[in-house]
């Protein structure tokens, strides 16, 4: 199993009046290639477990496999792990800081030791990846690029050290509704052409629904719901419990059954209900006629 995650547990604030159990009980098995939409309500405890995923915080108890290692062991080689899992936080472009965007790809790959021509392939092939050109953009400023671009860039900078893994935890935070839409179409399409497995922290339930193979939905710390985006937005009552919604089609559709229409509640994109609803207005058109 590439990842692994066997009964976390982690405390923050240990022996102090603040002591929070941020992450309590959770087991989790990620495939290769997946795409997994981590959904949750604000405190459920999303970043702090993928912040768990390449060692940035270490279990409290509980263990981190990758790839048959167990992360957490002592002597065990982070910077081994951080090749293989690429995280992108919360606003990336505040991780930007050199005075080109060149440099700033660049800056990962230089720290694995690699040659000057390899550092050179990766930063083309990882600007591509996310839809900038090379020439047209390497001497640029990060700095003075749009919000979107900057996102771009910054993913680019965790693709170039190649990892098989990549996270990010909320990547769309602030950005307008065209930055939004053309980040989100890269992380679909570099799922598409890299095959890597993609974990994608997300408040959207309309971009996870759409993107993701596998919804793991958190709540106070643990693991609430695991499944697909048509098992896990069949039960809106559980959802709606823990503070979180269904996307804007499931919406629609319990509203019109709500209303007494016999439609289907498990689509999930516009051309699937439009097909659906109109199929129960030609029903409903035929028995009155």
């Amino acid at each position: 199993m590439p990842i692994e995650i066997k009964d976390l547990y982690h405390t923050y604030q240990v022996g102090t009046p603040y002591e929070t159990h941020s992450l309590q009980e959770v087991n989790l098995a990620i495939e290769e290639g997946e795409f997994i939409g981590l959904i949750g309500h604000t405190g459920s405890g999303k970043s702090t477990l993928v912040q768990h995923l390449n060692g940035l915080l270490k279990p409290s108890r509980g263990q981190i496999i990758i790839d048959g290692v167990d992360i957490s062991q002592k002597g065990i080689k982070l910077k081994e792990i951080r090749k293989k899992v690429g995280l992108v936080f919360q606003y990336p472009e505040h991780q930007l800081f050199e005075e080109t965007v060149l440099k700033d790809v660049s800056f990962g790959p230089q720290n694995l030791g690699l040659s000057t021509s390899e550092i050179d392939k990766r930063v083309r092939a990882a600007l591509e990846v996310v839809n900038l050109d090379y020439m047209e953009i390497k001497d640029q400023s990060p700095f003075n690029l749009s919000g979107g671009q900057k996102r771009r860039v910054a993913i680019a900078g965790v693709l170039a050290m190649e990892p098989k893994y990549l996270v990010l935890d909320e990547p769309t935070a602030g950005l307008d509704p065209r930055g939004r839409d053309e980040i989100l179409a890269q992380i679909k399409e570099l799922h598409r052409k890299l095959k890597i497995t993609i974990i994608l922290v997300s408040h959207s339930m309309d971009d996870v629904a759409k993107m993701a193979d596998r919804l793991v939905v958190m709540h106070d710390g643990k693991v609430e719901l695991n499944g697909t985006p048509r098992e896990i937005f069949q039960k809106p009552e559980i959802l709606k419990a823990i503070g979180l919604g269904v996307p804007t089609v499931s919406a629609l559709l319990y509203s019109l059954k709500a209303k007494g229409y016999e439609v289907r509640t498990d689509l999930l994109n516009m051309e699937e209900a439009k097909a659906e609803i109109i199929k129960i207005l030609r029903m409903g058109m035929r028995e009155n006629a």
